[in-house]
């Protein structure tokens, strides 16, 4: 299947280059098939670890060992598989041969000669870098700056830079709460759903369990309720709100916020209502999302793999309870569970209590124990409690969508549902593997550890490292975790959308650093900004506008721009002093008439930022 290795040891660097470009010039194909050695994505600057290797039909992963073990003693190199995708193609991984684990890079053209030196066999069919997007995923919804858990490498959930690995795309997430409202910013990531509460008083909409899981509003006044006789509720739009935290529409223009897994889709469930939801109608909707059967519930369509439980009441775990989450759990799903907001060990209040799930406490802004979550050796992890999401405005019944900051561990919980969804979408993993991977990659909260009073159970969700830890093969079933040490830090920093600049206005155009693990920024970084213009022949007038850059702390770096008469649009900056992770920002004044000029883009770049930690 192979032929005569190729010695390369003697070339030089120059015959390596014009070997790599003949090699890239003779792989191109006639019209638009797909290369067979696509070398496209190389560049000197850009160093390779991974390739994907698509096999042969009549070849198999034995035959692929042998060839990776040949092109390895070409190149002094170990080539290790690391799992096969979904295509069918193989991703494999250089490592140093002199450092036992230790991942190996390549230079653009020494990669395109590894490349091509695998394709010299026969049962290789296709080979490409395994490219890392290196254009950080700002999203252009308006109020995302807002939801600093999704941005915050510490004390957030660090979302910003799991989205270059995953989404959730292909996975559903069902919300069993108060239902669904319309909204522009969630109405293309809902499908399927049903209300399954039983009281028609409850439930509000005339009738018993239907396959329509509207929210009617859970507004209560003075004496409709048992449990709160005296007391009287607005409603609160809960399950929108959640539903928003999972996978609001994200990147549409401008429009709202983003979702932790905004490539999942939600599937409504309504238990609800009124003064709250009976039990029996949350355990039949937790066997019937995860596709199990319920009597007189048509089949569910749309089964989940993942289930958030924002609710809750105090008292031990049922046994109705813990059946319905045992039949979920051996369906494949993943139950996760908020913790409860009253300040009191979780050991006294059910479903988070319960066995085979994901108990989630909330933290604050500094990473502590937030004061009204519950707390305790059942609690798994935690997450971010105060998040923006989509709401309805209405006091009562349903009047407008919006948007509203609410607290709580009902708003934790959701972004773990989300990570959760992420993790699916990259592989097959059984419930209890996600969970531990969750635990296994977050990150230690500042003042509920394992062994304190007030537990929070193994800390703050990563998003980041947990995608990162799936890639690199970890599936939960050790307590592991890969070092930082071992990845490779993205290096340039892009938010390519444009941002109009209103005459008299401050505008504030967002871009997210991740990836550093704590790091500082450089002291050498690179910042360039464009500026446009729509109208055929428009001047802009460098006189009218102040462009500053600052921090993720909002301290001002650097003013790029001052109303002189010439833009410098690339510029070099000492910003050693400030962490780099987080949400940077340009802030531009427009102290001019004009109203079409924008930002076009604009990127941060870090030099030697492969250098490993």
């Amino acid at each position: 299947m192979s032929r005569k290795p190729l010695k390369i040891t003697q070339l030089s660097q120059a015959l390596v280059l014009a070997f790599a470009a003949a090699a890239v010039q003779a792989a191109v194909p006639a019209g638009d098939a797909p290369l067979r050695v696509d070398t496209s994505a190389l560049d000197a600057a850009t160093p390779v670890s991974r390739l994907i290797v698509t096999l042969d039909a009549k070849a198999d992963a034995a035959v692929l060992r042998s060839e990776l073990d040949r092109a390895g003693a070409v190149f002094g190199r170990r080539f290790e598989i690391l799992r096969q995708l979904a295509t069918g193609a193989w991703l494999i991984e250089a490592r140093d041969g002199a450092k036992a684990g230790g991942v190996a890079s390549f230079a653009g053209a020494e990669a395109a000669l590894v490349m091509e030196e695998l394709a010299r066999s026969t049962a290789v069919a296709a080979i490409e870098p395994d490219r890392l997007l290196t254009h950080t995923l700002t999203p252009n919804d308006d109020r995302y700056p807002d939801q600093w858990a999704y941005f915050r490498s510490r004390f957030g959930t660090n979302a910003a830079g799991a989205w270059h690995y995953s989404t959730g795309t292909g996975i559903k997430v069902a919300v069993i709460d108060t239902g669904i409202t319309p909204h522009s910013d969630l109405d293309a990531n809902i499908v399927g759903g049903y209300d399954f509460i039983s009281s028609s008083t409850t439930a509000r909409d005339g009738d018993g369990r239907d396959p329509d899981p509207n929210d009617e509003g859970d507004w209560y006044e003075i004496g409709d309720c048992a449990a709160d006789p005296n007391g009287s509720e607005n409603s609160s739009w809960h399950g929108s709100h959640v539903a928003g935290i999972v996978a609001a529409v994200t990147n549409n223009s401008f429009k709202g916020t983003a979702g932790m897994a905004y490539g999942a889709k939600v599937v409504p469930l309504r238990v609800l209502g009124r003064c709250g939801g009976s039990l029996s109608d949350v355990v039949d909707a937790i066997v019937w999302a995860s596709g199990g059967s319920v009597a007189d519930v048509p089949a569910n369509v749309n089964a989940a793999q993942v289930i958030n439980l924002s609710l809750g009441g105090q008292g031990s775990c049922s046994a109705n309870m813990q059946s319905a989450i045992n039949t979920a759990v051996n369906n494949g799903a993943v139950v996760v569970v908020a913790a409860g907001n009253s300040a009191a060990n979780v050991s006294g209040f059910t479903p988070a209590r319960c066995n085979n799930v994901v108990a989630v406490a909330a933290t604050t802004t500094t990473g502590a124990l937030a004061a009204y979550s519950n707390y305790g050796d059942k609690i798994d992890v935690a997450a971010p409690g105060g998040i923006l999401s989509t709401v309805n405005t209405g006091t009562t019944t349903q009047v407008a969508e919006g948007y509203k900051t609410l607290n709580g561990t009902s708003m934790a919980a959701p972004q773990v549902a989300g990570l959760a969804a992420m993790i699916l979408a990259e592989d097959t993993f059984t419930p209890q593997q996600v969970e531990n991977l969750m635990k296994y990659n977050g990150t230690a909260a500042l003042d509920c550890a394992f062994d304190s009073v007030k537990s929070c159970g193994w800390g703050l969700i990563d998003a980041l490292h947990t995608l990162r830890a799936v890639g690199e093969g970890f599936n939960g079933d050790l307590i592991a975790s890969p070092s930082p040490a071992s990845f490779i830090k993205p290096k340039f920093f892009e938010n390519a959308n444009n941002y109009f600049l209103a005459p008299g206005v401050t505008e504030l155009v967002p871009n997210t650093v991740w990836g550093q693990y704590g790091a500082n920024a450089p002291s050498s970084m690179t910042v360039k900004f464009k500026l446009g213009a729509r109208g055929i022949g428009t001047v802009i007038d460098p006189k009218k506008y102040k462009i500053e850059l600052l921090a993720p702390n909002n301290s001002v770096v650097k003013v790029l721009h001052n109303q002189t008469s010439a833009f410098t649009y690339t510029q070099t900056v000492n910003a050693s002093a400030e962490i780099a992770d987080g949400l940077w920002k340009l802030r531009v004044l427009n102290s001019g008439s004009a109203n079409n000029v924008y930002i076009d883009s604009w990127s941060l770049g870090f030099p030697g930022i492969f250098d490993p930690l």
